[in-house]
């Protein structure tokens, strides 16, 4: 049983990791994307594009369930927060921001969910998870603003991606209500497309005029349609598919410990995409990044040993 245990931790971990790499990516992804359409238009089609491509998945697999009004609640209000609500200000706040400044802000989402986690899910705050937590900012702090970013001052892209922040941690709890009786799958695809549908009328609202100017889509490059799939199918459907997936099984607290890991790879899309450079600092901050998730997620604690008769009886 404890083998078991250990493997599918494992598996968790690595399936968070896969999208805290998904989600790196996507902050230089969404500010190549907000240089040639409307930020609040262009989410709202990715997202909606996430939606149906898992709609449809899902559908034919007949892998989705049936929500009662309850659930129906819970699914909504993580679609108003963490799709709607974090998306919209995320975009529109790093069409005012540098990409730096954003995913240092970004950086503080773990510390936001666990603080949530205690006050709505009466989850435990131990010394080691604090640790992992202020670890992890620490490391934030020495990549992205000793490592030569511009965190002088807020701007008003600072406050809304702060906002945005709000936002996504207020989601997690949501979902982990949500979890209790319905699937990661159902959760994800409802929001996805509930949260598109809230963006694209909002986009209407706010950026009309932009959308009847868009028809020149077809003179633009290739690459940035490619970067619209990935960051909509792979980024932003699968990766909350699976983040919602871990949030149902280890919980909205220790999943977000793993938070820290997405801005160091914002870090590294940068130097690979946008010709940055990286310093010896920031080794030192993914370092501590690192250690963070380890003390985060208390890989470190070994876990009491259960009596074979007990946990035959838990079992039953």
């Amino acid at each position: 049983m404890n083998g078991w245990m250990s493997v599918r931790k494992i598996y968790l971990y690595g399936l968070l990791l896969f999208v805290m790499l998904a989600w790196g990516l996507n902050i230089v992804a969404i500010k190549i994307l907000i240089d040639h359409f409307p930020p609040i238009t262009i989410t709202g089609l990715r997202i909606l594009a996430a939606g149906i491509v898992i709609f449809v998945f899902l559908y034919m697999k007949k892998d989705l369930q049936k929500m009662n009004l309850h659930e129906f609640g819970y699914v909504s209000l993580s679609a108003l927060t963490g799709i709607f609500g974090h998306q919209a200000l995320l975009s529109i706040g790093l069409v005012n921001t540098s990409g730096t400044n954003g995913a240092s802000i970004l950086a503080l989402i773990p510390l936001v969910t666990n603080i949530f986690a205690v006050l709505f899910l009466k989850a435990k705050m131990t010394f080691l998870k604090i640790t992992g937590v202020l670890l992890g900012i620490v490391g934030i702090y020495l990549i992205l603003v000793l490592g030569g970013g511009s965190f002088t001052k807020l701007s008003n892209g600072d406050v809304f991606v702060f906002l945005s922040v709000i936002a996504q941690a207020l989601s997690f709890i949501f979902i982990r209500k949500a979890s209790y009786t319905l699937n990661a799958k159902t959760i994800t695809c409802y929001a996805l497309l509930m949260g598109a549908g809230f963006l694209i009328m909002l986009s209407f609202a706010l950026e009309g005029q932009k959308i009847g100017t868009m028809g020149t889509l077809g003179a633009l490059p290739a690459y940035v349609w490619i970067i619209f799939l990935a960051s909509a199918i792979v980024s932003t459907g699968i990766g909350n598919l699976c983040y919602n997936f871990a949030i149902s099984k280890i919980g909205a607290g220790e999943a977000a410990i793993f938070l820290n890991l997405a801005p160091f790879f914002s870090l590294v899309g940068s130097v690979l995409f946008l010709n940055e450079t990286f310093k010896f600092i920031q080794l030192i901050g993914f370092i501590l990044i690192v250690l963070g998730v380890l003390l985060g997620t208390e890989l470190f604690v070994r876990k009491p040993k259960i009596d074979k008769q007990v946990e035959v009886s838990v079992s039953k």
